[in-house]
């Protein structure tokens, strides 16, 4: 998938940066779509829920959180596949570029390495909301993104060394601290929000 947005393919950066530029807005384009419909999924399941709806995202949040801090083993819901490798030989650099942000966009088509998708998922779902979903989720996409763009900017000759650094990166423990801090901090925004919910006697 690399190989077809690495600088070196393309020769000239106006063809890098085409290829760039389709590979971010199929995956922004994607995951926003994915929480656009888990918000209207709530929506006809008559979400928002208040506190109960609030607890259900800090109870997500929170077990992902430990299962980045390595406390809990916790499986995530995925398909360990990549997408298909013979978009690159079949359609041109910006076609398969973008075909590749429109299936990694989704997130749970496609390996993932944290939890931080599932409790935004949790999220969008849970505001029955489908533009907030949209709002919610689209980041997860334009963060994929942007990692193959910084990975390619760290080199530009070889797309296997890109590969690797993307590896290496999803495997980090300090990416990992990041994911499990940020579940953190929405487990503790919800729990308090729940509370805050909970009608008074």
């Amino acid at each position: 998938m690399v190989e077809t947005i690495a600088p070196v393919v393309h020769g000239d950066r106006r063809g890098y940066l085409v290829a760039a530029a389709a590979h971010a807005l199929g995956a922004t384009l994607a995951a926003a779509a994915l929480g656009g419909l888990l918000g209207g999924l709530g929506m006809v399941l008559n979400a928002p829920w208040g506190a109960p709806g609030l607890s259900l995202v800090a109870l997500v949040a929170g077990v992902y959180a430990l299962r980045e801090a390595g406390v809990l083993r916790v499986p995530l819901p995925q398909r360990r596949e990549q997408v298909p490798a013979w978009w690159r030989t079949f359609f041109s650099p910006p076609v398969a570029a973008l075909l590749y942000g429109l299936g990694l966009g989704v997130g749970f088509l496609t390996y993932l390495s944290y939890g931080t998708l599932v409790a935004v998922s949790a999220a969008a779902l849970a505001s029955g909301d489908a533009l907030v979903g949209a709002a919610l989720v689209a980041p997860f996409g334009a963060a994929r993104a942007v990692s193959v763009a910084a990975a390619n900017k760290l080199n530009r000759t070889d797309p296997g060394e890109v590969v690797g650094r993307l590896e290496a990166l999803a495997a980090s423990a300090p990416l990992a601290a990041l994911n499990a801090a940020a579940l953190g901090l929405v487990a503790a925004a919800a729990a308090l929000a729940a509370l805050q919910a909970i009608p008074s006697a």
